[in-house]
């Protein structure tokens, strides 16, 4: 549709969905936050984010269910936008407002991240012939972006935003796993559970369970394992 509709009908759907920082900043176009993922530079660049995004998301997805993971996915890249957004205006300053981003690869690089964190001993083809461990593969990936970054100027700010969608992938497993711990320390302690009161129910309801026993699960699954126009910045 994307192709079609600029090529063919000179809809120009950069200026409207991509995430232009003039655009987002001036024109108050908030939505570009979301929409910049779901355009790609052409056939080749969609397919391999979509082939990552099958192969590496499915399973979180099969791990966490689909409206976390729908909702990982789309924070990571938030925070990727975010980052291209800061660094064109910082960086650049008014010479990238209107450089526009497009592509899903900030929040792809956050699934690779939380893949490496759950499943850090998988062995994954680097390049499609190296073996390597998952939590390797990751940092590789993280370096490759880096360098970019630093070594490639205006069009290392893409790779940037693949270290942006790294860093919140990170953020938001941290956040996840803090707010459980504090969850069941007091959900151990009766706080925000009916206090004193909670507890004696709870220790009730314990002891009239108590011939119940414990039936387990055998999925095998766990929560510790899921001036004109210039060309767009492609990620």
């Amino acid at each position: 549709i994307q192709q079609t509709a600029d090529q063919f009908m000179g809809a120009n759907l950069l200026s409207w969905l991509a995430l232009v920082p003039s655009g987002f900043a001036l024109e108050h176009r908030f939505w570009q936050l979301f929409t910049y993922s779901f355009l790609h530079g052409d056939v080749m660049h969609l397919a391999l984010n979509l082939l990552m995004l099958v192969f590496i998301g499915g399973e979180i997805e099969g791990l966490w269910g689909t409206r976390r993971f729908a909702s990982f996915y789309f924070f990571c890249s938030t925070i990727a936008g975010v980052t291209y957004l800061l660094l064109q205006l910082v960086v650049w300053g008014p010479d990238g407002l209107q450089v526009p981003m497009i592509g899903a690869s900030g929040a792809i690089y956050g699934i690779l991240m939380a893949y490496g964190l759950l499943f850090g001993e998988r062995q994954l083809l680097f390049m499609m012939i190296f073996p390597m461990k998952a939590k390797y593969f990751v940092w590789v990936l993280a370096g490759v972006a880096f360098f970019t970054t630093v070594f490639s100027g205006r069009g290392g700010l893409a790779a940037a935003a693949h270290l942006g969608g790294m860093a919140g992938g990170l953020f938001y497993l941290w956040a996840w796993s803090r707010m459980r711990i504090i969850g069941k320390a007091r959900g151990a302690s009766g706080v925000g559970s009916g206090g004193v009161f909670g507890k004696f129910k709870r220790a009730s309801h314990q002891r009239k369970s108590s011939h119940l026993k414990l039936v387990i699960n055998n999925d095998g699954k766990s929560e510790n394992q899921k001036s004109g126009p210039k060309p767009p910045t492609f990620h």
